[in-house]
């Protein structure tokens, strides 16, 4: 068994958490290194957050090499173990003692340019004031109006930026992507979930430049009267999971992590 250890610099301060794991690994046996773009492996070890696992996601989707997140972060939907218990996790690895989670990716096309996002695609004006947008759906017209953005995202990024922003909870083997507008400034406008295959075309009908941002990151500019197209992809990533708590059970406990409580 081959692993790589993908280490987030600002979680995992001096990397002391990946010299353990990689230290850890060669204990066991378990043939491992630092993460390498070039390189093939069996596992990817992600010490980081959610943030960090969305950094390697498409890769991964692409070669279907499984991820293990280990949470450095604050509410880790997608991790599935904790620094203190990475030699536990190792040992089930080589023991066959897991199951494959598999999540879907969307595909944001800007001309002739593709971005793959496991949490979501998001439009907002580049001048940080608000947008018009046009949606439609198959070229279907599903509304006009003036907001702050516009999401696009997965059932994974149903419990990210689009939860914030109102959008519903959605489980993640369910085939859908889900639209969710920021701060629309229409009382009429409300979230809406379409076929994950379906075709969106989130065009910007303000008089000046939008944002493209996937997964959180900047990713390109759209000039005024264009847009971008997102749809379904035909990969998706894989996640490394030990026990068979379920996606409804894990939610109850990150929502109620993010509760507010008094001492």
């Amino acid at each position: 068994m081959r692993i790589a250890v993908y280490s987030n610099p600002n979680k995992d301060k001096g990397g002391t958490v990946a010299a353990a794991a990689l230290e850890t690994a060669a204990k066991l046996g378990i043939d491992a290194e630092k993460y390498s773009h070039d390189g093939r492996y069996d596992f990817i070890l992600s010490i980081g957050g959610d943030g960090t696992i969305l950094g390697i996601a498409e890769r991964c989707a692409r070669t279907e090499t499984p991820i293990l997140g280990v949470n450095m972060g604050t509410i880790g939907f997608l991790t599935e173990t904790e620094p203190s218990a990475i030699e536990t996790a190792l040992k089930r690895l080589t023991a066959r003692e897991y199951y494959l989670e598999r999540r879907a990716l969307i595909d944001a096309q800007i001309g002739d340019k593709h971005y793959y996002a496991l949490n979501d695609v998001v439009m907002k004006s580049a001048s940080g004031r608000m947008i018009g947008m046009e949606v439609r759906v198959n070229d279907e017209l599903i509304d006009r109006f003036t907001c702050d953005g516009y999401i696009a995202c997965t059932p994974t990024g149903s419990t990210a930026y689009s939860l914030s922003a109102g959008g519903s909870v959605i489980g993640p083997n369910t085939p859908v992507i889900a639209l969710t507008p920021i701060n629309p400034h229409t009382l009429r406008t409300r979230p809406i979930v379409v076929g994950s295959f379906e075709r969106i075309h989130m065009t910007d009908l303000g008089a000046s430049d939008a944002t493209v941002f996937v997964d959180g990151e900047r990713a390109d500019t759209v000039c005024a009267g264009q847009g971008v197209y997102v749809c379904g992809w035909d990969k998706s990533a894989l996640f490394v999971r030990f026990d068979k708590k379920s996606f409804y059970s894990r939610l109850l406990d990150k929502l109620n992590d993010w509760s507010a409580s008094e001492d």
